[in-house]
């Protein structure tokens, strides 16, 4: 982490004063990370939501009198496994003979250690198959399906890995409960290194959740000639029925990832929607909102699913 963090306590000694900063930040100079450290707003304005968030926790492991060690959802976005849902907390290991509590928002959790602790960027961080091993003990089944299936897949961005089914099977034995255990297990076997996204992961959970039957993931279609004209995020065959998650995730970069204009990559992607349609098939979209929504609410996954002709083969799990 190599912003240029800025602490009230150091202000009190070495400067002006924490007045000062808090001044400054009602003209928009600096931005408060968190309570005692600050950033200024122009570096803040250049950072994605990710860097955001990755930066607010080495603000709060920084600013410890002790040592600080991230776990679960905390270690994810350090290491860089997608987490779902707006983190509140910052969560720490409970080292002993400390037991777990809060203060404002940092959680102290006790975790049994599988593996020694080590560090990313600089911040002590649980192990990269502790930390998922964790989110599915600990998690919802849907919040810890993206971060498992994202692990077993190679992370080539940062040059890390897969991980190893067979060895998180092996590891998930230390978990201090059986209960535990089981829905970690449950976790791994249903991961699936074909999901791209945590949409596409998190869809998938909830569709499995809900009793509906498993897709085919990655689906290709082609056309008579033998032309690829596309792969689906899911595809039921028997219904003959396509799912995709988000818009236009087939298609490569936006404009501000330096690739393709949006508009361009919408057309493109309406333009192999016709053409997968033209198949035969039905075709289904939904977004973040949908995903999120109650099984009953009618404009949620779940109900568009029935309505496309889907059949729930048992009772939510």
């Amino acid at each position: 982490m190599c912003a240029n963090l800025l602490y009230s306590v150091d202000a009190d000694r070495d400067g002006p004063g924490r007045r000062s900063l808090a001044l400054r930040c009602t003209t928009g100079e600096l931005v408060r990370i968190r309570p005692g450290v600050y950033l200024d707003g122009q570096s803040w304005a250049g950072l994605s939501p990710w860097e955001r968030e990755r930066l607010r926790l080495a603000a709060a492991v920084q600013s410890g009198r002790t040592r600080r060690v991230l776990i679960q959802q905390s270690a994810a976005v350090i290491w860089g496994i997608p987490t779902i849902g707006t983190p509140l907390e910052v969560m720490l290991l409970a080292l002993p003979p400390v037991n777990g509590h809060r203060r404002g928002d940092l959680r102290w959790a006790r975790r049994r250690l599988l593996e020694p602790l080590t560090t990313v960027d600089g911040l002590p961080v649980t192990s990269k198959a502790q930390t998922v091993l964790d989110m599915a003990a600990y998690l919802p089944f849907e919040q810890a399906v993206p971060a498992m299936d994202h692990v077993i897949r190679p992370d080539r961005r940062r040059g890390l890995q897969a991980l190893e089914k067979d060895a998180l099977r092996q590891l998930a034995q230390g978990l201090p409960t059986q209960a535990k255990r089981v829905r970690a297990m449950r976790v791994i076997t249903f991961a699936d290194e074909r999901s791209e996204s945590p949409g596409e992961s998190y869809s998938r959970a909830v569709i499995h959740r809900n009793g509906f039957p498993a897709p085919e993931l990655q689906q290709s279609f082609h056309s008579p000639g033998g032309r690829l004209l596309g792969r689906t995020d899911f595809f039921w065959k028997q219904q003959e029925l396509v799912g995709e998650f988000d818009g236009a995730v087939k298609y490569g970069k936006t404009q501000t990832d330096g690739g393709t204009q949006p508009e361009h990559a919408l057309l493109q992607e309406k333009r192999r929607e016709d053409a997968i349609r033209a198949t035969g098939v039905g075709f289904l979209r939904w977004s973040w909102s949908e995903v999120f929504k109650p099984a009953g609410a009618p404009d949620g996954l779940v109900q568009a699913l029935l309505r496309a002709g889907l059949p729930q083969l048992r009772p939510r799990a």
